[in-house]
């Protein structure tokens, strides 16, 4: 067996191969969009195969699929029910033990169950470690229990003796994952039997009838669901989770024996046999994916479904064998990062799991951790989030739709969730800590196409960014620092210099460095941000994206009033502003900004055509915001209102303090320094304004900005990302700056400051060199 790269932690674990090296080649193959991509997000989201996708899009170019509700349908009927026997037949049954209904995913799929399952007063009883789609069942029971993972183990680990005569016509449900999208451990499935055999009955005073539905979407991605051993009531599953493409399709299957226990009251297009338009008379189809696939079902996407299994099977893998592919490589992952550890000898991951990757049976291939400082204190995943970007890994942060399960490993009770709400911490967002504690966490899992090479990029990027080799320093703000903090809160104002103005004319690309004045409009500096390059989806693109975003230079030219771009020695120009008829004849196209809609106009094939072949992207479009006027808004906000703002993320705005970033320079490692001179850690943070206000600092406790007689108020801080580590000369990435600045200020990450203006009104201009005076906010 191969060893594992040796990193500097003197790791060595072995790589333990399931797959022959021509079946890895296949594989390899099918996957090369990948490219120098690490892709680590299976349990959020498998990727299809490149063959697989292209027999779809033959299949789709070479037959004719109509409405199987038509009478000329009969080969899409057929399609869609071989797909339903190829479903069956993966899990191990046939059309007489289990029913397939399709949906639009797992989640719908437990939705129909909540909506149908006749409780008549019984019980939703439910794991701790559940999706979220669970937990939103509870709406359609009378009581509902959860169950802690200890409690489950011990009250399922014996059936109870059965009563059917105190039953009562009582209806309980069990919903449990066959494994755990947040850790990846496996459930028993033996725990089915037991169910039905009224174990649960132990922890209520009426015995129930009991019925399971088992959620699989996380397990059968990577694992052999086994219907003919295992018989669980109701099963959810998700196809992209398996096959990548297509999304938005999912399917519940019923056990032929259990549909009685399910009445459906809504009846949609092509579920009835019979309807009265005058009366409430209806009579449903017989048949129980008929009563429940409302109106026309996704049968393009369903059809496609048939090439899923066939590249599975042209690659020679059942789910038996992925299964123990995935999990080789995450218990190497899983190995290696347990065994890092800083130069103080404390562990770099605090991991979340209930097993040691000790057996398949067990754990599945999802490992999820948090990373901690030398000093102990967390990581925010924010941070994680942003080196994997940097470093092309894909990774997933959060708490994955799992409450449950997230509360549990991170020891949030009721009260602490409640806390980090109010500090304003929400599903979803990027906020990582609150008080030093977790929010969430970090998950990598894999998928059959998944390699060691994968696991050692990962590895390799947490070394890199996140290990320390030497001594431990302080993550707090030196005392120096600290004290000029301390000491401004006592006086009124401070005065300072504005050293530098930036005009960035095209968002994300090279700056503009401005020589004397400059005019201020009512939505920014004049010409800043007013074009943005989108993909061929219509979303903006940043040097997150494509790096090479750094290397585009606008030009203003206003003796000719044109826009020009220039990279290296190939250049374009276009009008600087638009013609008078632009907006009777401009090709108008939405986008969005930070949640916000932007309306532009396209500025044509040419320049398109130019910014593809010249930044390397398919598809890429130039797009100019459209002015502001009373026919049109250039941005609306998520609440559909107005906004008076240029194309910039959070205001009008961006204030860099130079003697912060040179107090950030300084704390930088010497062997990181390199390039790192103070201009270029300037450049890296894209302000518009660039001020020297003699120490470190002060500008976060500012409410008023005055340049010259020019009024500034403060809007919020700015909180960074990976594209400060991308060098604005080059379009070369490294670890620093973000690497020290989190680890200096405790990973907020907050560097410079958002300014809006107080008078939108009247010609203002403003100019470098002048004096710069800053009001503090009141104690």
């Amino acid at each position: 067996m191969e060893k594992s790269l040796k990193t500097e932690n003197k790791i060595q674990n072995e790589k333990c191969y399931v797959y022959s090296k021509e079946q890895a080649s296949k594989i390899r193959c099918e996957f090369s969009r990948l490219k120098d991509l690490c892709y680590l997000d299976h349990a959020g989201a498998t990727l299809y195969s490149e063959k697989q996708l292209a027999n779809i899009f033959t299949d789709l170019s070479n037959n004719i699929y109509s409405n199987p509700h038509s009478h000329s349908s009969e080969f899409t009927k057929d399609a869609v029910d071989i797909v339903r026997y190829k479903v069956l037949s993966f899990v191990k049954t046939s059309p007489d033990q289990y029913s397939v209904i399709f949906t639009s995913g797992a989640t719908h799929a437990l939705k129909l169950i909540g909506e149908t399952f006749e409780f008549n007063g019984g019980t939703l009883a439910y794991l701790e470690d559940n999706h979220t789609s669970v937990l939103g069942m509870r709406k359609f029971a009378s009581n509902f229990r959860e169950l802690k993972v200890e409690e489950a183990f011990n009250v399922l680990s014996n059936p109870a003796d059965s009563n059917s005569e105190l039953r009562n016509g009582k209806n309980g449900l069990f919903v449990y994952p066959a494994q755990s999208n947040f850790a990846g451990t496996k459930y028993p499935l033996s725990w089915i039997k037991t169910v039905k055999c009224e174990a649960l009955n132990h922890l209520f005073a009426t015995p129930e009838n009991w019925y399971t539905l088992l959620d699989a979407a996380c397990f059968a991605s990577t694992n052999q669901l086994d219907l003919h051993q295992y018989q669980p009531d109701f099963i959810s599953i998700s196809f992209y989770k398996i096959f990548g493409y297509p999304t938005g399709l999912g399917a519940l299957l019923v056990k032929r024996s259990s549909e009685n226990a399910l009445t459906k009251t809504y009846f949609g297009g092509g579920t009835v046999l019979m309807a009265l338009s005058a009366q409430n008379v209806m009579i449903p189809k017989p048949i129980i994916y008929e009563q429940f696939e409302d109106g026309t079902i996704s049968f393009l996407s369903i059809s496609s479904l048939r090439h899923g299994f066939d590249i599975l099977q042209t690659l020679n893998l059942t789910p038996d064998l992925i299964s123990l592919h995935t999990f080789n490589v995450a218990k190497y992952t899983f190995a290696n990062l347990m065994e890092m550890h800083h130069s103080n000898g404390t562990a770099v991951a605090e991991l979340y799991h209930d097993t040691k990757f000790e057996s398949v049976k067990t754990q599945g291939s999802i490992i999820n951790f948090n990373l901690k400082r030398p000093n102990g204190n967390y990581v925010g995943y924010s941070e994680v989030l942003h080196f994997a970007n940097l470093n092309g890994v894909h990774l997933r942060t959060g708490c994955f739709c799992n409450p449950g399960a997230c509360q549990k490993y991170l020891k949030l009770d009721p009260d602490k969730v409640q806390n980090q709400f109010e500090a304003g911490h929400v599903c979803g967002d990027q906020h990582d800590l609150v008080d030093g504690s977790p929010t969430g966490s970090v998950r990598i899992s894999f998928g059959y196409m998944s390699t060691f090479e994968d696991a050692d990029k990962f590895l390799q990027m947490i070394e890199t960014c996140f290990v320390s080799h030497s001594n431990f320093q302080s993550l707090t703000i030196d005392r120096t620092i600290d004290a000029s903090l301390n000491g401004t809160r006592n006086r009124l104002e401070i005065t300072g210099k504005l050293v530098n103005i930036y005009v960035y004319p095209v968002k994300s690309c090279a700056p503009l460095a401005v020589k004397g004045s400059w005019k201020l409009t009512h939505i920014g500096l004049e010409y800043d941000r007013r074009w943005m390059i989108v993909n061929s989806s219509g979303a903006c693109v940043s040097q997150k994206q494509i790096g090479k975003l750094c290397t585009l230079k606008p030009i203003l030219d206003f003796s000719r009033k044109m826009l020009k771009l220039k990279i290296n020695d190939s250049e374009i120009s276009m009008p600087l502003e638009p013609e008078e008829n632009a907006s009777s004849n401009a090709n108008f196209c939405n986008s969005k900004v930070c949640g916000d809609k932007v309306q532009g106009f396209d500025c044509g094939n040419e320049v398109a055509e130019w910014l593809s072949a010249n930044l390397g992207e398919f598809g890429l479009r130039l797009l100019r915001q459209c002015d502001f006027t009373a026919h049109t808004s250039g941005r609306h906000s998520t609440q559909g209102e107005q906004t008076l703002m240029s194309l910039a993320n959070k205001a009008e705005y961006l204030v860099i303090n130079m003697r912060t970033a040179q107090w950030l320079r300084e704390r930088i490692p010497q062997d990181d320094l390199l390039c790192l001179t103070l201009e270029s850690i300037l450049l890296r943070f894209r302000a518009n304004f660039v001020v020297d206000f003699t120490e470190p600092f002060v500008e976060n406790d500012l409410a008023i900005l005055l340049f010259n007689d020019v009024a500034f108020k403060f809007t919020g801080h700015c909180r960074r990302c990976q594209m400060i580590c991308i060098d604005q000369e080059t379009g070369e990435k490294s670890k620093e700056p973000l690497r020290t600045l989190s680890k200096e200020l405790n990973g907020q990450m907050r560097f410079g400051i958002y300014l809006s203006r107080n008078d939108s009104l009247g010609q203002y201009y403003i100019e470098t060199g002048s004096s710069v005076k800053g009001l503090f906010q009141s104690s």
